[in-house]
């Protein structure tokens, strides 16, 4: 069931960057909140429950994770660079270290503080959503961490990563930065799907009503609207119950590994997709015209990715208890 739920996040993703909204928020904040939780639930299950246990147990996690974010971004970020350099799409003008940057991932969601100019429109994100993998690929290296943490002390962080966000919910911080982006203010909500795999539930429904309570002053006091602030909060509140509900009811259904499959092909091809209409100057007749069609095109490119990278990588990443 996991793969429709991915999927159709990715699909409220790739909304937001057609400026799709509902009532006034942006909807693919709260998608990414949502792949946050499922990540970390998706890493404790996978550490727990699938790896081999021994000495190489870390070892293998690691290898997982990068096997899992980097052929497939690979791809699309290939295709990307050879659709700009053939068409001359918004000037592109590229250089090392913003190159280097879309390669490694990880430096992509600290752009606030470096000086990565390679497009200007596109931005110097070849991938734009990418940054988010940056904030995810941090989360692993500290979620590896937490499984060798007393309870306490993984609180202890948890609890650091609260405050933080908290703040920047006030507006006492940059909201958009230390709210979203930031791993220092998101961590803990990564660490809500590891503690649902482990069954830490008292620390769970403390954060939920926490968070909840949260929410209700961000939703009557305007003096609180940070930016994100609702789309975070409401992507905790919605995403939570969504991963307790899937999680507890494994069914087999038809197409569910397929859909996993296209859900991040889908997650990276759809500015690509955008950028090859915008291009072509294609002109719609409605606002369903143009969703369609653009997501058409990301998910012939993301299967492409799937028969051509994926099929081939995931035999690398399978385990024998």
């Amino acid at each position: 069931m996991f793969g429709y739920l991915r999927f159709f996040l990715a699909f409220v993703v790739m909304l937001s960057h057609l400026d799709v909204r509902f009532y006034g928020m942006n909807p693919g904040v709260s998608a990414v909140v949502v792949f946050y939780i499922l990540a970390g639930y998706v890493v404790s299950h996978l550490y727990h429950d699938i790896l081999p246990d021994g000495k190489y147990k870390l070892f293998y996690f690691l290898k997982d994770r990068i096997l899992r974010i980097f052929p497939l971004y690979l791809y699309i970020l290939f295709l990307t660079i050879l659709f700009l350099l053939i068409t001359d799409f918004a000037n592109p003008h590229f250089t090392l270290k913003n190159t280097m940057a879309n390669l490694t991932i990880i430096p992509l969601n600290y752009y606030m503080y470096f000086d990565f100019a390679v497009l200007e429109d596109p931005h110097w994100w070849l991938i734009p959503p990418a940054w988010s993998l940056g904030t995810e690929l941090q989360a692993y290296l500290v979620l590896a961490l937490f499984f060798f943490l007393k309870k306490r002390y993984r609180f202890f962080i948890v609890g650091i990563s609260l405050c933080i966000y908290i703040l920047a919910n006030f507006s006492l911080i940059e909201s958009d930065y230390y709210g979203y982006r930031l791993l220092v203010g998101v961590l803990f909500i990564f660490y809500m799907g590891m503690a649902f795999q482990k069954q830490e539930y008292k620390f769970l429904l403390f954060l939920y009503f926490s968070l909840f309570i949260l929410y209700m002053l961000n939703l009557f006091f305007t003096t609180f609207n940070a930016i994100y602030a609702k789309e975070t909060l409401l992507g905790i509140l919605v995403g939570f119950p969504i991963l307790a509900f899937f999680a507890k009811r494994q069914y087999s259904l038809p197409y569910n590994a397929l859909l996993g499959s296209l859900s991040y092909g889908l997650f990276l091809a759809h500015f690509l997709a955008i950028w090859i209409v915008t291009y072509l100057e294609w002109n719609f007749s409605s606002k369903i015209y143009e969703v369609l069609t653009i997501l058409t095109i990301a998910i012939f490119l993301a299967y492409t990715g799937v028969i051509s990278v994926e099929r081939y990588t995931k035999r690398y990443r399978m385990f024998k208890k």
